[in-house]
């Protein structure tokens, strides 16, 4: 028994008492004292919350509400767990979609009952030792200093001649979320010149994606599945890639494949919905919407746009009163989301108008409108994007577009945004108005930012600031105008000194760009440029 294993704090999920008691039996047999059980995953995903455990012990089926798989799915979106949790998954099936489900979420152990003391004992005590090394990666990852996080795997990895396999893929993951690309095709090609390994070879799919070279993406994803055809997540992103580049009816396949395999996936059913929809085969489409909203029913991550997606199916199926109830009872479990009312609002517009009921169409609009006065610069994309269709639809094309412009702008660097912005305008027959928007847009902003900057360059920062503060007030979400507006003003602290008025400008520009991306590569940058991080190195 390692000192590491007594000393560790470990939680029991288990919806019966039984069960619950004699995990907790063997595990106190063990020698370890901190001991708490959970009967259920709602009860689970509050203690994970609340406390850092570091074995997580849980049955995949847990009755009513989330299955392990969920809860697991959860506890990683809201950090509840990191990188050096060990998370053991435990059941009494054996069936292929209940093994694919427990496999892709990636557990660190999958056991079958009956387990005894020593089995449990024998890997729990393999794992440990192994796991707590990872605790200052875990440590950096939650502060969103990914620099440091990969410094911490490459000091594990240089201690270590043999590489583990799961350093190198936190490594990889790291490189592609902070865009190092090169980096990480070094990476995986290295460990592919030894052998043929799934993830790997699927991390370098995702770099000729991210670099735009799609067709030697989707080769390579094809490969992983021609080799493994069980490695899902490459299925999802062959998908993807087929989908970029216009090969839509081959994107649903690859998906309709990946469903049969592991079916209670509610993103990859999601993707399945919005691929076969925009194939017309409305059969599908329906499906894996209603599929994706009952696997997600108890889940604190529901998506609404699955919901808004399912009604305008039924909608174009000939079933408007199965789409209405459908959007009755979206604004029923999203009540306190003015954005998916803003949704439903919209979409009820366009049901109503495609049955000839004018005025119940327009109330549904006027609704919507006056849902989105109240949302100034906090509109969502697929709010955004509803309510422009609906507009069109009723002949409203100056409001349209003009909501559209804003969208762009906010959004300049969003391509992909662009790519919809662009179909939406197919779809009303304006394509050439369309891309002529979406570039005059890009441009302006484009253009302002640019101003910005060289008045910053030249020393007339007040100019520049001012420039830029006017960009920001008629775009309140983009990112790319308050990051230049961040940068501009600490170049003027740093040349004129420091000032607690500008110093407090750009921590609230921080942190408004925090909220709406934590990921954005440069908040971590202006971060340490105002705060510089103590020492570094150890974990």
């Amino acid at each position: 028994m390692t000192a590491s294993l007594t000393q560790a704090r470990i939680l029991v999920v288990d919806d019966f008492q039984g069960m619950r008691t004699i995990l907790r039996d063997i595990v106190r047999a063990m020698g370890v004292t901190r001991v708490d059980t959970a009967a259920n995953g709602k009860e689970a995903l509050q203690m994970l919350r609340g406390s850092r455990y570091d074995v997580v012990i849980c049955d995949f089926n847990l009755g009513p509400g989330l299955n392990g798989q969920q809860v697991l799915d959860e506890a990683r979106l809201h950090d509840y767990i990191g990188v050096s949790t060990i998370w053991v998954m435990v059941t009494a099936e054996k069936t292929a979609e209940m093994v694919m489900g427990a496999a892709e979420v990636k557990p660190d152990e999958y056991l079958l009952k009956p387990i005894n003391q020593s089995i449990l004992e024998g890997r729990l005590e393999r794992l440990i030792v192994k796991k707590q090394a990872l605790r200052g990666i875990e440590e950096a990852i939650k502060a969103k200093d990914y620099t440091l996080a990969i410094q911490r795997c490459d000091q594990l990895l240089n201690a270590d001649a043999a590489k583990p396999q799961e350093i190198l893929r936190i490594k990889s993951d790291l490189q592609l979320k902070v865009g190092d690309y090169d980096s990480a095709k070094g990476l995986f090609e290295s460990i592919l010149a030894a052998r043929s390994v799934p993830w790997a070879r699927t991390g370098l799919g995702k770099v000729y994606f991210h670099k735009g070279n799609y067709e030697m993406a989707r080769n390579t994803f094809q490969q992983v599945l021609d080799e493994n055809r069980m490695f899902i997540e490459a299925s999802d992103w062959l998908a993807k890639t087929c989908d970029t580049m216009g090969e839509r009816v081959r994107a649903q396949q690859v998906l309709l494949e990946a469903v049969k395999l592991s079916p209670n996936s509610a993103s990859r059913q999601k993707v399945l919905g919005e691929t076969a929809h925009k194939n017309g085969d409305l059969g599908v489409a329906q499906a894996a919407f209603e599929k994706t909203i009952k696997i997600s029913e108890f889940s604190s991550n529901k998506n609404p746009g699955a919901y808004v997606a399912l009604a305008k199916v039924l909608s174009d199926n000939d079933a408007p009163d199965e789409a209405l109830k459908v959007l009755s009872r979206t604004k029923g479990v999203f009540k306190d989301s003015t954005d998916v009312a803003i949704q439903a609002a919209a979409v009820e517009s366009a049901v109503y108008r495609k049955t000839g009921q004018h005025d119940l169409s327009d109330a549904a609009m006027a609704q919507a409108e006056q849902l989105l006065a109240s949302q100034p610069g906090k509109l969502s994309q697929d709010a955004a994007l509803e309510v422009a269709q609906a507009m069109f639809a009723l002949g409203r094309k100056d409001k349209a577009f003009g909501l559209m412009r804003d969208l762009v702008k906010n959004h300049h660097e969003d391509l992909q945004l662009s790519n919809r912005v662009e179909a939406l305008f197919e779809q009303a027959q304006m394509g050439a108005e369309g891309r002529s928007l979406i570039a005059e847009s890009r441009e302006e902003v484009i253009r302002i930012n640019n101003q910005g900057v060289l008045l910053a360059k030249q020393g007339d920062f007040a100019e520049g600031a001012r420039l830029l503060r006017t960009a920001l007030q008629n775009l309140p979400g983009s990112e790319v105008v308050m990051m230049n507006l961040c940068g501009l003003l600490i170049g003027q602290m740093r040349a004129q000194g420091k000032s607690d008025a500008l110093m407090g400008e750009v921590m609230e520009l921080l942190e408004r760009v925090r909220e709406l991306n934590p990921m954005n590569e440069k908040y971590r940058q202006y971060m340490n440029a105002l705060h510089p991080p103590g020492g570094r190195g150890g974990s």
